[in-house]
């Protein structure tokens, strides 16, 4: 019945919402301007007991409202009360340029901070040579500009301030492309084609792109029934939703889905629903994106409407951060932390109503209930050297690339 009633509200209210997210869209964080600081500073008594080095932690965001935005304020308030620290939410530049997420941190920098953890990585050389004892930690980035070939913060990954980073789910594109042609093999389409983040902000969805349509010829190879990736190179949406000219040419309109290396249900699936609704799209098309909006019609559509894979980075990745940079500060290091490096993030992967509901219901993703935590406060004591003497780098490696942060660890 319930699942039954989702259907009929999805349906109800997809025009509606296709309509209201053309007029205010963007990504799950688009807006406002304002800094959110909480806390005090200085040295402390955490709730371990005994003394403990205080400050500030800036936490220099790619967002500034939506979901994971406000799950990163909750948790945020919640460990560093626990921990003793303030912290501020600043803004990075919206083109991750070197120079804008510079002059972020330069605005926000006080003699108390003492931890940077940057969800892009613009500019991380230029941030560490100006604070060389500033503690710097990535989260949700891949942190392209320090690992990846001819960055231009690659000196980085050897300096021991910088602590590494969890990627906002697969670091390499190679595998999210691979994993995006499975699901496009898996569900029977025949018709596809692609919309993307610009590759100058995300580039690894320009290595996805190119290793979905390698994997769809291989396939084809063999397959008594061919896949067809429409176009010779991805729709690029400049952080803005899909133009609705889109579905005036013809080979956009009999699509069995759009996979897009996107926040798609912000830029991708308001012009989609509502060129089905007109007529203008073929009614079966479907959606293979990333990301997650908090609106109650686009949760009740996944699994049961257009979009039929939803695969989002786990916000719970920021205890990774939160350990590696309270560790450090507090000068008790994982012993057998040699060098910094960048992990894999977990993805939950929200392919069907079930899996859906068990997110909104069970999960702090939606509600930033922290009592619904697949990792709670008290197991996660145990990694932090302060509560534990003997934790090490290798048990939280083993943790992030476990199940505990995929869908699996909110199952009841």
């Amino acid at each position: 019945m319930k699942k039954l009633t989702k259907k009929v509200v999805a349906v109800v209210l997809v025009l509606a919402m296709a309509f209201c997210m053309l007029a205010a869209c963007g990504t799950d964080g688009d807006g406002g301007d304002a800094s959110k600081e909480n806390g005090g500073s200085g040295n402390t008594q955490a709730e371990n007991g005994g003394d403990t080095k205080g400050g500030k932690i800036l936490l220099l965001s790619n967002v500034s409202s939506g979901t994971l935005y406000d799950f990163n304020i909750t948790y945020m308030d919640m460990w560093t009360k626990e921990l003793g620290y303030s912290y501020e939410i600043i803004y990075g530049d919206g083109a991750n340029d070197p120079a804008g997420n510079l002059t972020a941190v330069k605005n926000a920098m006080t003699s108390d901070v003492v931890g940077l953890i940057a969800m892009q990585d613009g500019g991380i050389s230029d941030i560490m040579a100006e604070y060389p004892e500033l503690f710097v930690v990535g989260m949700a980035s891949d942190m392209a500009s320090v690992y990846g070939e001819g960055g231009a913060s690659a000196a980085c990954a050897d300096n021991e301030k910088f602590l590494g980073t969890v990627a906002g789910g697969y670091a390499d594109g190679n595998k999210i492309g691979e994993k995006m042609a499975e699901k496009v093999i898996e569900k029977g389409y025949q018709k596809v084609a692609i919309c993307m983040s610009p590759a100058f902000a995300y580039p690894q969805y320009a290595i996805a792109d190119k290793a979905l349509r390698a994997y769809i010829e291989e396939y084809n190879e063999t397959a008594s029934e061919k896949i067809e990736v429409i176009d010779d190179e991805p729709t690029v949406l400049m952080f803005k939703p899909l133009d609705d000219t889109y579905f005036n040419e013809k080979q956009h309109q009999d699509l069995d889905a759009i996979v897009g290396f996107c926040a798609g249900q912000s830029f991708i699936y308001p012009v989609l629903a509502n060129a089905i609704g007109n007529g203008q799209a073929d009614a079966d098309t479907k959606l293979l994106t990333f990301g997650l909006q908090g609106d109650q019609a686009l949760v009740d559509d996944v699994g049961t409407g257009i979009v039929q894979g939803l695969y989002l980075p786990n916000y719970e990745e920021m205890f990774f951060a939160l350990v590696m940079l309270d560790n450090a500060i507090q000068g008790k290091q994982f012993a057998d932390f040699e060098k910094s490096e960048v992990l894999d993030g977990a993805y939950v992967n929200i392919t069907s109503d079930e899996v859906m509901t068990t997110v909104e219901e069970d999960s702090p993703l939606l509600s930033s209930d922290m009592s619904k935590l697949a990792l709670s406060m008290e197991d996660g004591k145990q990694y932090f050297t302060r509560y534990n003497e003997d934790a090490t780098y290798a048990q939280l490696v083993d943790l992030m690339n476990s199940d505990a942060f995929t869908e699996k660890g909110y199952e009841k």
